[in-house]
């Protein structure tokens, strides 16, 4: 079975982080386990060949996911199963672009299905122009002013009001309160420490960081449930598009296009 990922340079001020395209060809058809953890990013999925089925072990459901979708933000683990040879095609969308996007509202744990692409595309960059037009048609501010600045900190005008108000503007900008928000980039800035520990098997509480973790009990509790594993489990278990994905967010170069 041969997996190719590639990626192009995506439009920053629209809040496109970067396109990608995922292709498993090779040997029989067949199905591949897969999983996502939660991130602070939003991911436009379209199928151009093979089928993908999300397993949501929370809530114990399995459904199949429309040819084409936008993922909305996790706070849990989430199952796939892909249905193979797959060519799949992707844009992975910031936090900024939540503050622009069209619709009332961005559900977490989601998947809504969309239709930004109107015509198959034959190539990563076909596909990159048809999403590109799209959102820059349909970007709407919901908001009169920023309301998170690149450092995920609140600007003036949102630390302007209750935080009861504040809630309210979180679910209905994010889809996810500023705690949820929080704690999943607490994961991140754990796992962006790229620690090896399989190579030196080092204790894991060496590398917490106590803003964030206080203890090595409690980094196993938080990093099991939204991850679905222990830490040394994580990084013993391999992902196919959740590992590129997560490579080429913390290190995507700022244009081109690259194979990982």
């Amino acid at each position: 079975m041969e997996i190719t990922f590639r990626k192009l340079a995506g439009q920053p001020a629209l809040g496109i982080l970067f396109f990608w395209r995922l292709e498993i060809t090779g040997g029989r058809p067949g199905t591949l386990a897969d999983y996502l953890i939660p991130e602070l990013y939003y991911d436009y999925l379209c199928i151009q060949r093979g089928q993908i089925t999300a397993v949501d072990p929370a809530r114990e459901i399995e459904f199949t996911l429309p040819q084409q979708t936008l993922r909305g933000l996790c706070t849990r683990p989430l199952g796939l199963r892909y249905i193979t040879p797959l060519v799949l095609f992707g844009a992975r969308l910031s936090l900024s672009f939540a503050e622009y996007y069209w619709e009332p509202r961005l559900k977490a744990n989601t998947f809504l299905e969309q239709a930004w692409i109107g015509h198959r595309p034959a190539s990563l960059a076909a596909f990159a122009s048809q999403l590109t037009g799209y959102v820059r048609a349909h970007r709407a501010r919901k908001c009169p002013y920023p309301v998170l600045n690149a450092a995920l900190q609140e600007t003036n005008w949102l630390s302007s009001y209750s935080a009861r108000h504040k809630r309210r503007l979180y679910q209905s900008v994010f889809g996810l309160s500023r705690q949820a928000l929080e704690r999943v980039r607490g994961l991140h800035a754990f796992l962006e420490q790229l620690c090896d520990f399989e190579a030196r098997r080092p204790h894991i509480l060496a590398h917490v960081n106590p803003d964030r973790f206080y203890d090595q009990p409690h980094l196993n509790r938080v990093f099991k449930k939204m991850t679905g594993f222990s830490p040394l489990e994580y990084f013993a278990t391999p992902a196919c598009l959740q590992d590129n994905l997560l490579a080429a967010s913390y290190n995507a170069p700022a244009g081109g296009q690259d194979m990982l």
